[in-house]
């Protein structure tokens, strides 16, 4: 324990020198419950959390699973963990699904998981949500894609990249979400421990070259986003989650920038930093959301189990911490 204690506290304090820098609020897990919910077997690689917003019955979250598993979305409870509704995508392999996000019309997922920096076929589908049937627990659909790519990678010379990119490759992503009609993607940079803010049209006609608009020092791998638009809302505001190679999870939380700037993190906005734990607790933690209707902040984790370690796949509440 004098042990653990010590790492702890050597990689915290790495941290908090690039938050004083940053001028990022930090604040403590202690001070807040950690309410659990297991989820079943399923979703044992849950890698994304949305808020369900139209069907008030039951709150609810919308969910995938990552690389090679089956190319389908999973809307489940948020107080039971039960699948409620499952879509299967028919034209849309899941090659490494990471993320989903939402609009008013729309339900958005994406398959841009890089771990090793070398796919070019990156993309975010969405489908309708007028064609989800909420009263059928299983049905097909088609999806839309939007194809992409980092206009600052460089392919054209093999001898420069790494025989090993795993780890190591800035050109992976695991979070996204849509605002201003935009698709707004955010790298997971292992080298920089740092993400980059792109976005991309939505627009399914061509394949689109992604603009950078800012660079953010997060000192962990970003592993989800989620955005809260509504200004009236408690939990308005922008999130991260992701961890380090020491397996220590965070949450950045970012008030929305003034004035629709969509520069979010170089905005002269507040900023908090939350430290949650270790994976090897908690899971590997690869999904953020709110859950509004108890004024709650919400992470999902997937099953984790590694060199004696074990967490099984789950979703953990705290109560809002931005207000």
């Amino acid at each position: 324990m004098k042990y653990l204690a010590i790492f702890l506290f050597l990689i915290l304090t790495k941290f908090s020198f690039a938050q004083i820098v940053e001028n990022i609020d930090t604040i403590s897990i202690d001070d807040y419950k950690l309410e659990s919910v297991n989820l079943p077997s399923t979703l044992n690689e849950i890698s994304a959390l949305e808020y369900e917003k139209e069907d008030k019955n039951v709150a609810s979250f919308w969910s995938l699973n990552d690389s090679d598993s089956k190319p389908e979305l999973y809307r489940f409870n948020a107080k039971t963990g039960e699948i409620i509704n499952t879509i299967l995508i028919s034209n849309a392999p899941n090659i490494d699904w990471e993320e989903i996000s939402s609009d008013d019309n729309r339900i958005y997922f994406a398959d841009f998981g890089n771990n090793l920096g070398k796919r070019k076929d990156l993309a975010i589908y969405f489908i309708e949500k007028k064609s989800i049937d909420f009263s059928k627990p299983y049905q097909q659909l088609k999806a839309e894609k939007i194809a992409f790519y980092y206009p600052e990678q460089d392919f054209s010379n093999p001898e420069k990249q790494p025989i090993n990119w795993n780890l190591t490759t800035n050109w992976d992503a695991e979070a996204f979400f849509v605002y201003q009609n935009q698709l707004h993607i955010f790298t997971k940079e292992w080298s920089n421990m740092a993400t980059s803010h792109y976005v991309v049209p939505i627009d399914t006609s061509k394949k689109h070259a992604a603009k950078k608009l800012e660079t953010f020092p997060t000192n962990y791998a970003v592993t989800a986003a989620y955005i809260d638009t509504d200004v009236n809302s408690s939990t308005k505001g922008i999130y991260l989650l992701g961890y380090t190679k020491e397996a220590l999870t965070f949450i950045n939380w970012f008030d929305l920038p003034k004035d629709n700037n969509q520069l979010f993190f170089t905005s002269q906005v507040k900023k908090i930093s939350l430290p949650l734990g270790f994976t090897t607790q908690l899971g590997q933690l690869e999904g953020i959301s709110v859950l509004p209707t108890e004024n709650k902040i919400c992470f999902s984790g997937e099953e984790f189990n590694f060199k004696g370690f074990f967490a099984k796949q789950v979703v953990h509440c705290i109560n809002n911490f931005t207000n």
